[in-house]
């Protein structure tokens, strides 16, 4: 072992072990410390024993927030050749205390069995300061929601065999908003901010107004920095000002992308490889005339050698985006289109533009309401390559609604998420289809102890035409199929339900139905077991309960910064697929 003032110069952190822990993973502290390991593709923390100290003590303090008030940490270091080190972190973690009874103070508002069940109080469980603090934050919120911005509570311990708490409160006066002071800036009118606010002088102060409030501002692409801050307390009047203050961002800017490949071509796997060239665009104006209205162009252009100044494929986007409509928080986005794309491989293609007009409303991060219609011309000639060749003619209005209830997005432990997509194809609108759809789904989530997580989803999509025969018939690309890493696991991509000829012909019906326990395993990953029950039906009058098709499986998962990385294995149930082996899945983010 060494000793660290043997130590002269900083080397490298290649490793750091910790030993002695039980209650908490070595995962779970080595994430509370900035010191990091050499990994293959970073490089580790030089070492400084001030640095090392600090990080100990900040490891030591995260044990007491868990209970262990005793804990204490020692190190050990290994120096290794090329001026290398390994970190031994010793945890001795001492007695785990206990909660005993909780005494309350100073509250009249909130009665002290809202206090208790908000710090999740049992006399005997293991005493979390780290989680009883986070409970009186939301506790402190509930205060900020109801009126009382100038809320106190302050917390303290009397430690013997277990732990008394005090909790004092101070609620402070119940106050309104007074004046909103609004600092304006070069070229943004203070009505354009003063509108995205959604308190006014006389409400009852609530911070969830207020937060919601920076966030509709964050999102007019106007403002690279918002602070909505406490002003002047006026008891005489029982109101609290509101300041208002922001640093405008870049209205307009511009961007061009340009690349060169060689490959072969989807459908010419054989033939020599070809030369292309791509060049990408855009440009943004994000405050046209001063208003706060918004306008986008972006431009796809790529070229197959020898052809290079022949454009095989354009595409052009215009968007123009009024995010107000009269007095309501409803935002138009028009978006006119053009595209075309020549294959001389296949000798097809494609002419299409139309336009599009979307509008959406949502209410805080919760609840979002989205409605589009669309209007395009297309035609074509000889067959694609591939379907994203073709640019399907389709006049079509829907609407998706979005209900998120989840605690969090990407690891749900809690919550639900609804979602409802009807949409109108043809009719009055004129096109060669006429057809309604419907997709639906629901899911639903619940913590059953520690991190094991039941999950279930169903989803339903139902299709009904006017009319049947060629000029009725629901585009292939449009019409619903089933079977893959999201849907019924165990079966390949789309390769569950009916077939033709040509592949996977698709269904008006389609029902599954997804049941999953997720838990971790260790460190960053995780486990799920499954079972998927569903089917794809041609008609709607075809559909019967026994052509359910099963798959049971499980799966792994990794722990990535932007959700759960997966690989499933499903293998389908039912004698007619005794000779089939299972079905590996690899995805990001959890099946839903």
């Amino acid at each position: 072992m060494i000793y660290p003032q043997e130590i002269q110069e900083s080397p490298e952190i290649v490793d750091i072990q910790v030993i002695g822990n039980h209650a908490l993973t070595s995962k779970d502290l080595l994430n509370q410390i900035h010191l990091k390991e050499k990994r293959l593709v970073s490089k580790g923390s030089f070492y400084n024993r001030h640095h090392l100290a600090r990080e100990i003590a900040k490891l030591e303090d995260y044990y007491t927030l868990n209970g262990f008030l005793d804990a204490q940490i020692s190190d050990s270091l290994i120096i290794g050749e090329d001026n290398v080190i390994v970190i031994i972190l010793q945890v001795v973690e001492g007695k785990e205390y206990y909660l005993r009874d909780v005494t309350l103070s100073g509250n009249s508002v909130f009665s002290e069995q809202d206090y208790l069940e908000i710090i999740e109080f049992k006399a005997g469980s293991s005493f979390n300061t780290f989680k009883i603090r986070e409970n009186l934050i939301e506790m402190l919120t509930l205060y900020q929601n109801n009126g009382y911005p100038l809320i106190n509570i302050k917390d303290s311990v009397v430690v013997a065999d277990s732990v008394s708490l005090y909790i004092k409160v101070k609620e402070g006066p119940r106050l309104n908003i007074g004046d909103i002071n609004i600092q304006t800036v070069d070229q943004i009118k203070e009505h354009i901010i003063g509108r995205e606010l959604i308190f006014s002088p006389g409400d009852v102060f609530n911070l969830a107004n207020i937060e919601e409030s920076k966030r509709r501002l964050y999102e007019t692409s106007l403002f690279n920095s918002v602070n909505i801050s406490l002003g002047q307390v006026n008891l005489d009047t029982m109101s609290i000002d509101i300041d208002v203050e922001v640093i405008a961002a870049k209205f307009r800017g511009f961007d061009m992308n340009m690349g060169v490949k060689q490959g072969y071509l989807e459908e010419s796997k054989n033939a020599d490889p070809v030369l292309s060239v791509g060049l990408s665009g855009s440009w943004y104006h994000n405050n046209l005339f001063d208003r706060s209205k918004r306008v986008r162009i972006e431009t796809n252009i790529s070229s197959i050698y020898p052809s290079i100044f022949v454009p095989q494929q354009f595409k052009l986007d215009f968007f123009y985006v009024e995010p107000w409509l009269e007095k309501i928080r409803v935002p138009l986005t028009i978006n006119p289109f053009f595209w075309y794309i020549d294959n001389s491989q296949t000798e097809f293609t494609n002419l299409a533009y139309g336009l599009r007009a979307i509008m959406s409303y949502r209410w805080f991060r919760r609840i979002k309401i989205q409605s589009l219609a669309e209007w395009n011309q297309s035609t074509s000639v000889g067959e694609p390559g591939n379907p994203e060749e073709l640019y399907q003619e389709a006049r079509k209005i829907g609407a998706k609604l979005t209900w998120d209830q989840r605690d969090n997005f990407f690891y749900p432990h809690r919550g639900f998420k609804l979602v409802v997509e009807p949409q109108m194809v043809g009719y009055f609108l004129r096109g060669d289809n006429n057809y309604l759809q419907l997709l639906s789904s629901f899911s639903s989530y619940w913590n059953l102890f520690g991190d094991l997580v039941f999950a279930h989803n169903i989803n339903v999509a139902v299709a009904a035409q006017q009319q049947a025969g060629e000029d009725g018939e629901i585009p292939r690309i449009k019409r619903f199929y089933l079977g893959g890493n999201s849907s019924i696991r165990g079966f390949d991509q789309q390769q569950l339900g009916p077939f033709d000829e040509d592949g996977p012909s698709g269904g008006k019906l389609r029902l599954f139905t997804n049941f999953e326990l997720r838990f971790p395993v260790y460190e960053i990953f995780g486990a799920t077991v499954f079972l998927d029950v569903g089917n794809l039906w041609p008609e709607i009058e075809d559909a019967n309960i026994s052509d359910l098709e099963m798959a049971v499986g499980m799966g792994l998962t990794i722990d990535t910064p932007i959700g759960p990385a997966r690989i499933d294995y499903g293998i389908p149930l039912g004698a007619e697929h005794a000779n089939k082996g299972g079905q590996i899945h690899i995805a990001i983010a959890y099946a839903f």
